[in-house]
C-alpha cells in the first residue's frame, strides 16, 4: 500500500476499522452463544437445590458490556502491532518476505542455529518456531494465561480437599448415629462397641444456643464432648483442647471467634431453654471445622449435659472402625443397624466420615466447575491463536516448503515440522504458566478460604494439574496445528516456486 501512496494513517485506519469489524462480528455470534450458556449454566445450578428454571430475562446491562469489550478489545489489541506496521518501509516489507524471512541475526538464533545433533526435520521446527518472534510471545502468552488459570483451578481444589480431608481426620470417627431418644451413656457404649468392626465409640451432645452477636443474636452449635475423647482431635487455632476438670469451658469454630472479635480468654454467654439467665462459658482456645455451617464450638460432655437437664444421656454416638475405607464404613453402619435392633435401640440416622466429605465438597463443585470452564474457554482462545499463528506461517513460507519438495521432503516429514513447531510451542506455554500459577494459585486459594473459613486453605500445589495441563496442551497445540499443516502438504512446488 505504500508503494502505491499510502500514508501511515492511511494504513493504521484500515487495519483498526477491520479489527471493529471484527469484533462486531463476533458480537453477532457471542450475544446468542452466551445467552444459552447462561441459560443451561443457571438451570444446571438452580437443579443442584431442586428449584426449576421458569423464565430467563436478558440482563441489557450485560449486553453493553458485551457491546463495549467487542469494539474496545480489537482495537487494544491490534493498535501495537497495526502502528508498528504502519511504520515499516515499502523496502523492507518487501525484502523481509518469503525464503529466510530474516532469521539467524540475533543472538538467540545463532545459538538455535547451533544445534546439530536433533534430525534435520526437529532442527527445522525448533529453528522456525522463533523465526517471528512478537507472534510466537503472544501465542506463548496465551496458552500460558489458560494453564495458568487451569493450574489454579486444579490448586484450589486440592487445597480445598485438602483441607477438608484434615478437618475431617479431626472427627477421628468413621461413623455418626442419631438417636430417636436419649439413653444412658454406659448402655449406648457397651452396645456400640459390641458391633463387630468398632474400635471406640464415644456418647456425645449436640444442642443448639442462641449466642448475642455484634448484629443481635445467632445460634451456635454446642458439642459436647469427653474431656478426654479418643476421637475428637481438633487441629487448635489458639489456646488448647478440652482438658478433664475443665467446667464451663469451650472451643471456638475459629471462624465465629475471627467474626466476632473473640479471643482466648474471653466469655461469652449462651442462653439455654427453660433458663432466665445466660450461662457464661471462658473461651479456651479455637478449632478449625467445616461442619454445620461452621457454628460448632466444642464444650465438656457431662457440663453441658447437666445444664440442658440429661446427666449421663445422650443421643448422638461417634464411632472409630478398626478400618477406615469407604467399604468398611458401609459394612460398619449395616452391624450397627443389626446391632441396635437387636438391643431394642431405636436409631434414626447413620452417617459415614465419607458421606460427610461429599457433603461438604458439594457446595464447592458449582465453583469450581465455573472456574474450570474459564480455564478451559482461555485454553480454547489459545488453541485458536495457535491455529492462526500456524496458518499464517504456512502463508509465510510457501517458496520454503516448495523448495523442501522440490529437494525430495515428503508430505509426512513437511507436515510433520509445522505440528512439531505447533506441540514446541504448547510444551514452552506450558513451562511458562508453572511459574506464574504457584502465586496465583496460592492467592486464590487463601482468598478463597478466607470467605468460607476466616483462615486460608492448607494450600497444596497441584502436580497432577501440571500433568494433566501438558497433556491437554501438547493433544490442544497438535489438532490446532494440524489443519495448517495439511494445508502446507498440499502446496505443489510450481505453485510454491511462483508465489510472489
Amino acid at each position: 500500500m505504500k508503494a502505491v501512496g499510502a500514508t501511515r494513517g492511511h494504513v493504521v485506519r484500515v487495519y483498526l476499522v477491520a479489527a471493529v469489524i471484527y469484533g462486531a462480528l463476533a458480537l453477532l455470534i457471542a450475544v446468542p452463544l452466551g445467552a444459552v450458556g447462561a441459560y443451561l449454566l443457571a438451570g444446571w445450578i438452580l437443579e443442584l437445590v431442586n428449584i426449576t428454571l421458569t423464565t430467563f430475562p436478558i440482563d441489557p446491562a450485560a449486553l453493553i458490556v458485551q457491546a463495549v469489550l467487542a469494539v474496545t478489545v480489537p482495537l487494544v489489541a491490534a493498535l501495537v502491532p497495526v502502528i508498528g506496521g504502519a511504520r515499516i518501509t515499502a523496502h523492507k516489507a518487501i525484502s523481509t518476505y518469503g525464503l529466510g524471512g530474516g532469521f539467524g541475526r540475533g543472538l538467540f538464533d545463532r545459538v538455535l542455529g547451533r544445534i546439530r545433533r536433533l534430525p534435520r526435520p526437529m532442527v527445522l521446527s525448533v529453528r522456525n518456531t522463533f523465526r517471528r518472534k512478537g507472534r510466537v510471545v503472544l501465542t506463548l502468552l496465551t496458552l500460558a494465561l489458560g494453564g495458568a488459570m487451569f493450574m489454579m483451578v486444579m490448586s484450589v481444589r486440592a487445597s480445598f480437599d485438602y483441607t477438608i480431608d484434615l478437618m475431617l481426620s479431626d472427627f477421628g470417627g468413621d461413623a455418626a448415629i442419631w438417636f430417636d431418644k436419649l439413653y444412658h451413656v454406659s448402655r449406648l457404649v457397651e452396645v456400640t462397641e459390641s458391633a463387630p468392626g468398632v474400635s471406640v465409640a464415644e456418647v456425645w451432645i449436640r444442642y443448639w444456643a442462641p449466642m448475642p452477636t455484634s448484629y443481635g443474636e445467632d445460634y451456635i452449635l454446642l458439642l459436647g464432648v469427653p474431656s478426654e475423647s479418643e476421637i475428637m482431635s481438633p487441629r487448635i487455632a489458639e489456646g488448647r483442647m478440652l482438658e478433664p476438670g475443665d467446667g464451663h469451658a469451650v472451643v471456638m469454630n475459629q471462624k465465629i471467634a475471627v467474626e466476632q472479635g473473640i479471643r482466648v480468654g474471653d466469655e461469652i454467654e449462651v442462653r439455654f431453654e427453660d433458663k432466665e439467665e445466660s450461662v457464661s462459658w471462658k473461651v479456651v482456645g479455637t478449632f478449625r471445622n467445616a461442619e454445620d455451617g461452621q457454628s460448632i464450638c466444642l464444650v465438656p460432655f457431662d457440663v453441658l449435659a447437666d445444664e440442658i437437664g440429661s446427666p449421663n444421656r445422650g443421643r448422638w454416638a461417634a464411632v472409630a472402625a478398626e478400618e477406615h475405607t469407604p467399604d468398611a464404613q458401609r459394612q460398619l453402619v449395616r452391624d450397627l443397624r443389626e446391632t441396635y435392633k437387636a438391643h431394642g435401640i431405636e436409631a434414626s440416622y447413620f452417617e459415614t466420615a465419607g458421606d460427610m466429605r461429599a457433603e461438604n465438597l458439594g457446595g464447592f463443585e458449582i465453583v469450581m466447575v465455573l472456574l474450570l470452564g474459564m480455564a478451559v474457554l482461555t485454553a480454547v482462545v489459545g488453541g485458536i491463536g495457535m491455529a492462526s499463528t500456524m496458518s499464517i506461517n504456512v502463508v509465510e513460507r510457501r517458496r520454503e516448503i516448495g523448495v523442501m519438495r522440490s529437494t525430495g521432503a515428503t508430505t509426512f516429514a513437511i507436515a510433520a515440522i509445522f505440528v512439531a513447531e505447533g506441540v514446541l510451542l504448547g510444551v514452552l506455554s506450558c513451562l511458562f504458566a508453572v511459574p506464574i500459577s504457584v502465586p496465583i494459585s496460592r492467592l486464590f486459594s487463601d482468598t478463597i478460604g478466607d470467605a468460607l473459613f476466616s483462615l486460608p486453605f492448607d494450600f497444596v500445589f497441584s502436580l497432577s494439574g501440571v500433568g494433566l495441563w501438558l497433556g491437554i496442551v501438547v493433544v490442544l497445540s497438535a489438532l490446532a496445528s494440524l489443519w495448517p499443516a495439511l494445508r502446507a502438504t498440499r502446496v505443489s512446488v510450481r505453485e510454491a516456486l511462483a508465489y510472489e
